[in-house]
């Protein structure tokens, strides 16, 4: 079923409480009583059909408005990363090293298999921070910078500089590496690993490993077949220009 903007959103959560952190991102928070999508899209200035698209994606896997997300603004586009970027980093990664970590703490005759887990954790945590960071501090700006010659026709030789500095060809490749790594993490727990007594915990996770996963495959769209053709096509109309 397809989410509408004059449906409530507390409706819209009803049906998928996973949509919580993604309307969360956007800066919309919890307790909007009876209010439309389009109502509180309106209060928290947030784009309705960007939101609307960006949460019927999320609700269905089978839907992803790829033509439709290409009319959405760049700026708009990267803010939306940038807010996902910032969940992972401060709420979905320290939430799941916390769980590890109190794992780790218990007494277990399996604690070489919890240390094993907490190490391949804190590397991937590492690479998947690091990653983040290159999108933050190079790629993003970049974007950016390519919207804003292309936008208000500035040539300054400081975005040319930023322009020439870098392709977003170049950035296609990577997150397939970061999502196997959390596969591969999430394969030895089930099928190598004998779960520790606090098998709640374990569980638990693991769960917590699967949306991680699910969340950044999304992301990763969004980044692939969203912001990385539209960018691509904007330098290609810089270089006619030079």
């Amino acid at each position: 079923m397809r989410l509408s903007q004059n449906m409530k959103l507390a409706d819209v959560i009803q049906m998928n409480y996973l949509l919580i952190p993604v309307i969360h991102r956007f800066g919309i928070n919890l307790g909007f009583g009876e209010k439309t999508v389009a109502d509180v899209c309106e209060e928290n200035d947030v784009d309705l059909n960007f939101f609307l698209q960006l949460v019927n994606a999320y609700h269905d896997q089978d839907y992803f408005p790829k033509e439709e997300l290409q009319s959405i603004s760049v700026k708009n586009i990267v803010a939306y990363l940038r807010m996902t970027h910032a969940s992972y980093l401060n709420t979905t990664l320290r939430e799941i090293e916390r769980k590890i970590m109190r794992l780790a703490s218990e007494e277990s005759e399996n604690k070489k298999f919890i240390d094993l887990i907490k190490n391949f954790f804190e590397d991937y945590k590492n690479e998947l921070t690091a990653h983040i960071m290159h999108e933050e501090d190079t790629v993003f700006p970049y974007a950016l910078t390519v919207n804003e010659i292309i936008n208000n026709q500035d040539f300054s030789e400081k975005n040319q500089e930023i322009f020439e500095s870098f392709s977003i060809e170049e950035y296609e490749e990577g997150h397939d590496d970061v999502e196997e790594k959390l596969m591969d993490l999430r394969t030895i727990m089930i099928k190598y690993l004998r779960p520790p007594e606090n098998t709640t915990l374990y569980h638990s996770i693991i769960q917590d490993l699967f949306r991680l996963e699910e969340d950044l495959n999304y992301h990763s769209r969004i980044e692939d077949k969203v912001l990385t053709p539209k960018i691509i096509l904007m330098e290609k109309s810089i270089k006619n220009l030079f």
